[in-house]
């Protein structure tokens, strides 16, 4: 009978502590369903702000890289407009040392010098056309060095613009040699000054 006693105490003891352990289990799973959750929650906002930035990285990358573009174009043609300026001033001192030359001056040197600027001329116009067909991709391979690869761009961009820039000063001042020579063989001309032009 004692025997029997005991065991129906630790049945009755046993069966009473089992809701409590399954309760316990079953507010664990909860409690780990729902910070598994949370985490996945934070995980997919840290997903979407990243898309974000991205997208935004993308969009002033997109938007520096038109910046460039128009850069290059508005400064191209400007060069251009200087260079035909110069073509103008170069034919006008060329007719003029036509009629020196018509009036018996020596104008060996002024044709000389001439010619002279007009390659220079030429050289200047080959520079600008070939400026003004690069285009400046910049491709981010790391979000790290965004930064430095658009900076890089942009010091590309200045470098080129600034060749060019010297080609075109070495055909204004081609220009200038023959102005001054003419002056000096025929005296003032107040219809072709290359000073004015400002490359």
């Amino acid at each position: 009978m004692l025997h029997r006693r005991i065991l129906i105490a630790s049945l009755t003891f046993f069966l009473s502590t089992t809701p409590v352990f399954a309760a316990t289990n079953a507010q664990d799973l909860r409690a780990q369903s729902a910070a598994s959750r949370a985490a996945a929650r934070r995980e997919e906002i840290k997903a979407n702000i990243q898309a974000r930035l991205d997208a935004r990285k993308q969009q002033v990358v997109e938007r520096v890289q038109e910046r460039l573009s128009n850069v290059n174009e508005r400064r191209t043609e400007h060069f251009l407009k200087v260079l035909d300026r110069l073509s103008a001033i170069l034919d006008k001192i060329e007719s003029r040392t036509e009629k020196a030359k018509a009036e018996g001056k020596n104008v060996t040197a002024i044709e000389t010098a001439i010619a002279s600027a007009r390659t220079a001329i030429s050289s200047a116009q080959s520079a600008v056309d070939a400026q003004k067909g690069k285009t400046y991709q910049i491709t981010v391979t790391d979000d790290g060095t965004a930064k430095g690869e658009v900076e890089a761009m942009i010091k590309q961009l200045h470098a080129d613009l600034k060749t060019v820039y010297d080609t075109i000063v070495a055909a204004r001042q081609a220009v200038q040699n023959v102005y001054q020579q003419i002056k000096t063989v025929v005296g003032s001309t107040k219809d072709a000054t290359p000073s004015a032009v400002t490359p």
